[in-house]
């Protein structure tokens, strides 16, 4: 990176650091609805250690840093939240997704990828965002509000490190969906910004073989796999953010 584009992406990350503070300040009670939600999930020992939570792997980019991919995962899971932890995509998916990386693309998924969500609230499985927001009223704003700032940062990021830019997870990026939100907010960040939007591939998550089971369906028979990887990106960003329409979280 140039100095200019590693101070604006310096810029960038602090601020994020500094909302995920500031959010964290405003909810107190976010944690104890978390345990309610683990609980309700049969994991009474669940130790909810950060209710939200600031990636530390962006502390570890430097100016000599080669960022090829921005990756937008969805939230914050059980071992993302743990406060000796506190990275993204480092359960069972990330594993997963750090071994397709690797293998089919070359690229070092610790070193060469910028990891983000699309919102830092955790919750034990994505889809109880939407039910933390009713057992934790006062959440549904923060939630809202941290998806926008989230979606801001995808173009402002990319443009910092030149990279492309893999959105993961897709099931939720529709009308009235947990991330309509982050969607309409991104579409919003990149308009008049046809060449960025270019470089936004959609795909299914890693998690339960979704997007092991998307890519074999969809591959084509004389396609490499990276071939098909950029493809069905693509395609999966015409469709998916084709849908973008004005609403709320809840």
């Amino acid at each position: 990176m140039t100095p200019k584009a590693f101070s604006r992406y310096k810029a960038i990350r602090d601020e994020f650091r500094d909302r995920t503070a500031g959010w964290s300040v405003a909810l107190p009670g976010l944690a104890d609805a978390q345990r309610r939600l683990a609980a309700d999930r049969g994991e009474d020992g669940y130790d909810i250690e950060t209710p939200i939570v600031y990636n530390r792997a962006l502390d570890d980019i430097v100016p000599e840093s080669r960022i090829a991919w921005v990756v937008v995962a969805d939230n914050p899971g059980k071992r993302e939240q743990e406060a000796a932890m506190n990275r993204y995509l480092v359960g069972r998916s990330g594993m997963v997704a750090e071994r397709f990386f690797a293998r089919e693309l070359g690229v070092d998924f610790r070193r060469e990828v910028a990891i983000i969500n699309k919102t830092p609230v955790h919750t034990p499985k994505t889809a109880q965002l939407r039910t933390l927001g009713r057992m934790y009223p006062e959440a549904r704003a923060v939630i809202d509000e941290s998806q926008r700032f989230m979606a801001s940062m995808v173009p402002a990021l990319q443009a910092c490190f030149g990279a492309r830019v893999w959105v993961m997870g897709l099931s939720e990026l529709r009308p009235k969906g947990i991330f309509q939100p982050w969607m309409n907010a991104l579409a919003e960040a990149y308009e008049g910004d046809e060449a960025g939007m270019s470089e936004v591939y959609g795909f299914n998550h890693f998690s339960m073989g979704s997007f092991a089971t998307d890519l074999k369906r969809r591959r084509l028979p004389d396609e490499s796999t990276g071939e098909a990887v950029m493809r069905i990106g693509a395609e999966n960003r015409i469709r998916v953010f084709a849908l973008s329409t004005p609403a709320g979280f809840l």
